[in-house]
Order: structure tokens, then C-alpha cells, then sequence
């Protein structure tokens, strides 16, 4: 005679991914806070900032900025369709949002190579250090942001997520809304207030 069932399996750890995405935020903001804190230090110490014959584009840091907050749009949608058991509409987010981020990547691309003070020009100082540090960093978590989108985009697809499972989406959310909220910090030292 049996007196207790089998031991079912392990349950599945929850937050796991929340905290991750938490874990990756709280580094990147002290990467992106020390980039900020040194370009505006270094400004305040220049002669001038940023130095003679530097031109921004300034369309190009208006169209990244306008380009994140409507992906953000895009990602939010994604995560209120996806608890609401729409499948469909959240991958419609997520593919949008990707495509956002993707063009982001692009106009970052761009600029950077369209600047006249880039690596191997004769202008190459602090301005351009910090500028390039600025941009690269922003771009790199971009960049992640891009992966777990795709691989969020991937489980939806597969039918892998549902009203009851939607914490791997909730936490590509939150890190691309702090991708966003970077790169908002980055056009705002850079484009608004240099």
C-alpha cells in the first residue's frame, strides 16, 4: 500500500529572467552614468565643446531619438498583447520593435562614420574619445536588446508563450525600455546640451 504520491518534478524558478534583465540594467547605468559624468566633466574642464570644425548631425540624433520612443511603443504592445493570450498581435510588436532597432543601429552606424573626427583623423581628442564611447556603448546594449528581442520573437513564434508564461517578454521589456532610456541620456548630452 502507498501512502504519498511520487515526487512530482522540480518546479520551474520564477524571475529568473526579471532579475537578470534587473542585473543588467543596474550595470549598464553605471557604465552609461561614468560615460555621461566624464563627457560633461571633460566639457566643463574644455576650452571649448565640443571642439572647432565639429559638426553633429543634428536630424540624424532627432530621427535615434524619435526611432527608440516609438519602439518602445512597439515593445509595451507586445507585452499587453502577449498577457491577453494574443499571440499574434505580440508578435506583431516584437517584429516592429526589432525593426525600430535595427534601423537605430543603422542611423548609429552612420553617424559614426560620418563624422569628421573619428578614429585615424587628425582631430582625434577628447571630444571624439568620449563621443565614440558614448555611441559604442549605446549601440553595444542596443545590440543585446536586438538578441533577446529576436530570441523573445523566436518563443512567440514557437507558441512558447501565453498569458500564464510571459515573464521572458516582460524582461525583454524592461531592457529594451532601459536600451531606450540610454540612448535618450546619450542624445541628450550629446545633441541637446552640448
Amino acid at each position: 500500500m502507498q501512502l504519498a504520491l511520487p515526487a512530482g518534478g522540480r518546479p520551474t524558478p520564477r524571475n529568473v529572467l526579471t532579475s537578470g534583465a534587473l542585473a543588467l540594467a543596474a550595470g549598464a547605468t553605471a557604465l552609461m552614468g561614468s560615460l555621461v559624468g566624464a563627457y560633461i566633466t571633460v566639457g566643463h574642464l574644455a576650452k571649448a565643446w565640443p571642439p572647432g570644425g565639429v559638426q553633429l548631425d543634428q536630424y540624424a540624433g532627432n530621427m535615434m531619438a524619435l526611432t527608440m520612443l516609438m519602439s518602445v511603443v512597439t515593445v509595451e504592445w507586445a507585452c499587453y498583447a502577449i498577457k491577453r493570450d494574443d499571440q499574434a498581435q505580440s508578435t506583431w510588436g516584437l517584429a516592429l520593435t526589432i525593426g525600430f532597432g535595427a534601423g537605430f543601429l543603422l542611423l548609429l552606424w552612420q553617424v559614426g562614420r560620418q563624422v569628421g573626427f573619428g578614429p585615424g583623423s587628425p582631430k582625434v581628442g577628447a571630444f571624439a574619445v568620449l563621443f565614440f564611447a558614448l555611441i559604442g556603448a549605446a549601440g553595444a546594449l542596443a545590440l543585446i536588446g536586438l538578441v533577446a528581442l529576436i530570441l523573445a520573437l523566436g518563443r512567440t513564434l514557437g507558441h512558447q508563450m501565453n498569458g500564464s508564461r510571459h515573464e521572458m517578454i516582460r524582461a525583454t521589456a524592461w531592457i529594451w525600455d532601459f536600451v531606450v532610456l540610454a540612448w535618450i541620456a546619450v542624445y541628450a548630452t550629446i545633441w541637446l546640451f552640448t
